[in-house]
């Protein structure tokens, strides 16, 4: 069976959904200062750590993500996970 894709975005959807719940997830960083390609390597992990979050509460989407860094010391990223409604 394949896994369906989860929606990450920062801004609203323009369809109708559920909301299931708030997610959060962080990834500590191993430098202050990392380098760009560690640092995208890092962001692919917590967005899929959000999305099996998502997944796991049977969502198709996690919306109004925001992107923080702690003191250069780790990533996180906050959403609220959503059901999107069949359309009738």
């Amino acid at each position: 069976m394949e896994e369906k894709n989860i929606i990450i975005t920062t801004t609203d959807l323009k369809e109708d959904y559920e909301i299931l719940d708030s997610l959060y997830v962080t990834e500590r960083l191993k430098s202050p200062y990392p380098k760009e390609e560690y640092l995208n390597q890092i962001l692919t992990i917590v967005k899929d750590r959000l999305r099996k979050q998502c997944r796991e509460l049977g969502g198709d989407a996690v919306i109004c993500c925001r992107f923080s860094t702690r003191t250069a010391y780790s990533i996180s990223i906050s959403g609220t996970a959503v059901k999107i409604k069949p359309k009738s």
